[in-house]
């Protein structure tokens, strides 16, 4: 079709059909759509390796003329000829020119954006759903790591700066803290990526500082006996003004023992959660405090209970195990450092010594043994407020038996075996 001013108006497209493209007789590639609204587009078609594209030119009539039109055709076929891509070298200039304005974005607000802000915002925004130790740990230890690097801007945070950041925390607090610190860090600064305030996640590629290896200690009922026993001495060294304070971490062991709860769930038990008084005992631990973030109901046995009721309980303070200061109790580490020597004094001179385990490996050792006593998986489960195999997928979805009698039932059942393990390693 010889293009003319005429023959672009007088173009239509066949019935039918949605456009149809009229290709010019002068100038090779040069079209015309034509769509079935009477719109009348002028294109440039070409081909590079076999591939078809199509770059537009302008309007016919509102933007350009035939004449026009021709020469924009005529200058992009030089380019093809060249060797050029029209249609690549456009969009590439177009990536460039949005990275280029982004990177002016990040820029302006580097300043205002520093480590420390960045953390700030990732606790207010994305941490409410966690745990309250969660959102307690996770900021406090990505400040201590990123301390030297808490005023710069975040954007600037490097990989190296990282990796030394991590290295420092090995070498200061142990390589398992260093390994949270770095899961920390690929959730803090991945969560500012998503919300574009930062270009990259320096945490991203950061080298694991350990590989840890998954704890599978579970104790005995006879070593739990022994440590049942040994927190009645915790008291021995300590003063006589000190008595309430061991009163605490011997009731806060035994807890555990008896429960199988997490440790800082049961520091930071409170008066208001408890239900001491009915046929039916028990502890609820509200969602916010649980890791799982689910309301919780915790059958206790009678000797959980006699053990929280021997507890003094401080006026306008609602803390269960809190002494004079008002606090859940700390300093776990020295605590088990008196824990196993106190262990070491009720074992012969001459004898081995207890293998080493966690307060951690004591919530094991309730899973196993209410295993090992018959309790089936999902009482356990429930005991324990563990969502995974029994409780997780499908099953958990549709399964809503809460197992609330059976795990009464196994709880004061545990409980009294422990009880009765302890008294007959008293009388040996």
């Amino acid at each position: 079709m010889n293009f003319t001013e005429e023959s672009c108006k007088t173009a239509k497209c066949p019935a039918g059909k949605k456009d149809v493209i009229l290709f010019d007789d002068r100038i090779k590639g040069l079209g015309l759509r034509v769509t079935q609204a009477g719109k009348r587009i002028f294109l440039f078609q070409y081909r590079v390796k076999n591939v078809v594209r199509r770059t537009t030119i302008g309007a016919w009539g509102t933007e350009l003329t035939v004449a026009q039109a021709r020469r924009r055709a005529e200058s992009l076929r030089g380019q093809v000829l060249d060797r050029h891509d029209p249609v690549a070298e456009r969009k590439a200039k177009q990536s460039a020119d949005i990275a280029a304005e982004a990177e002016a974005r990040v820029e302006a607000g580097k300043a205002a954006y520093t480590v420390n802000a960045l953390i700030e915002q990732w606790a207010v925004g994305r941490l409410a759903e966690r745990s309250a130790s969660y959102r307690k740990e996770a900021p406090k230890r990505l400040r201590v790591a990123l301390a030297d690097w808490l005023k710069a801007p975040a954007a600037r945070l490097s990989h190296a700066d990282v990796v030394a950041a991590l290295d420092g925390m090995k070498a200061a607090s142990g390589p398992v803290q260093a390994n949270r610190v770095r899961a920390y860090g690929r959730a803090a600064f991945g969560w500012a990526l998503a919300r574009g305030t930062i270009p990259s996640n320096p945490f991203a590629n950061a080298p694991r500082p350990v590989r840890e290896r998954s704890r599978e200690r579970a104790l005995s009922d006879a070593e739990l006996a022994e440590v049942w026993q040994a927190a009645g001495r915790l008291g021995e060294g300590f003063r006589k003004d000190h008595a309430e304070y061991v009163q605490y971490w011997t009731a806060l062991i035994r807890i555990l023992i008896l429960t199988g709860q997490r440790r800082g769930e049961v520091a930071g038990m409170r008066w208001s959660e408890l239900d001491l008084k009915s046929a039916e005992a028990a502890w609820i631990l509200p969602g916010h405090r649980s890791k799982n973030g689910r309301e919780h109901t915790v059958p206790l046995a009678p000797v959980v209970v006699s053990i929280i009721e021997a507890l003094p309980r401080m006026d306008g303070c609602d803390l269960v195990m809190s002494g004079g200061r008002q606090q859940p109790p700390s300093g776990f580490g020295k605590v088990k450092l008196r824990l196993d020597a106190a262990i070491a004094v009720g074992r012969p001179a001459d004898g081995p010594v207890m293998p080493e385990f966690t307060l951690h490996d004591l919530r094991r050792s309730v899973a196993t043994g209410l295993q090992r006593l018959g309790t089936r998986l999902e009482v356990t489960e429930a005991i324990l407020n563990h969502v995974s195999g029994s409780r997780a997928g499908i099953i958990g979805i549709y399964q809503r038996h809460k197992w609330n009698a059976e795990a009464r039932s196994a709880a004061e059942g545990w409980a009294n075996h422990i009880v009765a393990a302890a008294e007959k390693l008293q009388c040996q």
